[in-house]
Formats: C-alpha cells, sequence, structure tokens
C-alpha cells in the first residue's frame, strides 16, 4: 500500500511538472475594457472575455499591468505572449501576430473644456494646441505621424483627463468607448466635453500574440473559440452589460 501511494504521489508530481504555464498578457486599466478593483484585481469586458476563452481552450491567462507602452515593448522583445485591445499599425505588426478577426471596435475622439471643444469643428484647427495622448496608442492618420502637431504623452487616459482639467493639456485625443465610460463619473462634473470634430475613422481592437514566442498552436485555439463567440454574439452581450452599468 506505501508503494501504490508513493507511485501516486510520484505520478501527480509528474502531471504538474508537464502542466503548460500560463500565458503572459501584458495591459493597463482602460474602463470599460480592464478596470482595477479595490483589492486591485482587474475586471471588465476583457477580462470576462479572457476568462471566456479559457474555458473554451483550456488555455490559462495570467494577467499582468504595466503601462501601455511597456507592455508593447514585452511583447517586441518576446517576454510575454499577447496583449488584448490591439490597435493595428504597420510597425506593430512586424512583432505582433494579429488575430485575424477584431472583436470590437472604437472611433478616435478628441476631448477638450466645453468652450474649446464647442469651437474645435476641423483637423486644421488642431495647429498650435497643446494635445494629450497616450505613448504608442494609434489613433488615426494624419493624426498618428503629424509631426507639426504639438502633441503631449503620458502613460494613461485618465492621467490625460487630468491634466486637461488642469489646464496643462488643451485637447486629449482618446477612443470613444473608453473615454466617454469615463466620463460617466461624477468627478469630471461636465468639465469635459467632445469635440464639435469628429474624425472619419474607426479603431478595431484585436488580440495579438507576440511573433517571438512561435505560439502556434496557442493562437490558432484562441482564434478559433474567439470567432465562435463573435458568432454566438457573445461579445456583443457582454459590452451591452457594462453599457448600462455605471462606472
Amino acid at each position: 500500500m506505501r508503494l501504490f501511494w508513493l507511485a501516486l504521489l510520484l505520478l501527480s508530481a509528474q502531471l504538474k511538472a508537464v502542466e503548460p504555464a500560463p500565458l503572459l498578457v501584458m495591459t493597463d486599466v482602460w474602463p470599460p475594457f480592464r478596470m482595477q478593483g479595490a483589492e486591485g484585481a482587474l475586471h471588465g469586458l476583457d477580462i470576462d472575455l479572457l476568462n471566456q476563452l479559457s474555458l473554451r481552450t483550456g488555455l490559462r491567462f495570467e494577467v499582468q499591468r504595466a503601462p501601455w507602452a511597456r507592455g508593447l515593448a514585452a511583447l517586441q522583445q518576446g517576454k510575454a505572449d499577447l496583449m488584448t485591445g490591439l490597435a493595428k499599425t504597420p510597425e506593430r505588426e512586424g512583432y505582433i501576430d494579429y488575430l485575424p478577426q477584431p472583436y470590437y471596435a472604437c472611433a478616435p475622439r478628441f476631448y477638450a473644456a466645453p468652450a474649446q471643444a464647442a469651437a474645435l469643428r476641423s483637423y486644421a484647427e488642431l495647429a498650435g494646441l497643446s494635445i494629450g495622448y497616450v505613448l504608442e496608442s494609434a489613433y488615426f492618420q494624419p493624426f498618428d505621424s503629424d509631426a507639426t502637431l504639438r502633441k503631449v504623452a503620458v502613460n494613461n487616459e485618465v492621467q490625460l483627463l487630468e491634466m486637461l482639467v488642469r489646464g496643462r493639456l488643451q485637447v486629449v485625443i482618446g477612443t470613444d468607448c473608453q473615454v466617454d465610460y469615463e466620463l460617466r463619473d461624477k468627478r469630471w462634473n461636465g468639465r469635459i466635453a467632445k469635440a464639435a470634430f469628429e474624425p472619419q475613422a474607426h479603431t478595431d481592437l484585436y488580440i495579438g500574440f507576440s511573433r517571438e514566442r512561435g505560439l502556434t498552436a496557442e493562437y490558432q485555439k484562441v482564434a478559433e473559440a474567439l470567432e465562435q463567440l463573435r458568432r454566438e454574439g457573445w461579445v456583443t452581450n457582454a459590452a451591452r452589460r457594462y453599457q448600462s452599468a455605471q462606472p
């Protein structure tokens, strides 16, 4: 009997030893997609999506918070496996293997104090204004590559809004599905409005894997599961829960 239990313990140890490590997901707070609770744990649409993908693929995900630019660098260097909420750019495609289809779409929008927002009616009127944006984010062309604009890079969208209400920035750019959600918080109290000028562009959000990691099998599993979720309408229904909830 003693030999039986010893063999069982050895088998259990071997099974644990071969269990694949969780995939490292780099991300940052970006309501309602990624939000940080009182205990520090992240929750939101992207976290729900990762949990659902884990159930359907058997893969495990370890989510690590870091500034957005640092997360992208980790993918580029092969130090992390994937990210969610990624906009597609030619530069990023050099080191990120995007899933074939996006799971959500937002639109780039400018925000300012109400009077400034109402007066901003064209792209040309951005000239001379201090414009805040999140470092290494992709919005739309020609803005992303426009070196003539006075652009100020910060680490996250909340920092942008705080600098805007303090008068350190005149305008900020963000994506409507995130900034509009954030502005429902009473602390902004009508001090920020969406600009009259609306770029004719949209931002598709993707899941992307680091090309340095060689995760072909895992990529295929996630791609198939995500397509199934899209066909079922799971992502749309999950997003509605956050659209109707208070931030």
